[in-house]
């Protein structure tokens, strides 16, 4: 079950955020304003965005070789959804949703495998083979002579 809520939750995140900012600024600059309840709007639409992504799990290395028709089917839902949902023209849609669409969701698959794989676990430093400590002194053992005449006889 954790296999299917958490990425759902970071996909979620990422999908609110991203199109949040997207409709603020492009209906903003296409329309000189934003729909009514956007944010509403952008919940809904970014958890149809996120399921759709937790089901495909798109990534850039095969989105647009061994998935490409995935992606095409991907590129229709987000066309759908930011045209019926976020209610942009279709011309808009088409052009601000396939952007998004081959940008946001690789990225949001690298933070949720970066964030959801566990990390190998290496052994700690202190298991590391390591000389004996010195535990004498480190002078030499034999003092100087007492008397060096005594030493030439």
């Amino acid at each position: 079950m954790g296999a299917i809520i958490w990425p759902l939750l970071i996909y979620w995140l990422a999908m609110f955020i991203a199109c949040y900012v997207i409709v603020e600024f492009g209906q903003d600059f296409f329309y000189d304003e934003v729909t009514p309840r956007a944010g509403l709007k952008v919940g809904l639409g970014s958890f149809i965005l996120a399921a759709f992504l937790t089901w495909l799990r798109p990534s850039f290395d095969t989105m647009f070789t061994s998935d490409l028709p995935w992606t095409v089917l991907q590129a229709i839902v987000w066309f759908a959804v930011f045209t019926l949902i976020f209610e942009f023209h279709p011309p808009h849609a088409a052009a601000i949703g396939i952007v998004a669409l081959l940008l946001i969701p690789g990225v949001a698959t690298m933070g949720v495998e970066s964030l959801l794989t566990p990390t190998p676990t290496l052994a700690p430093a202190r298991s590391l083979q390591h000389p004996p400590a010195v535990r004498r002194s480190l002078a030499p053992s034999s003092g100087p002579p007492a008397n060096p005449a005594a030493t030439k006889k």
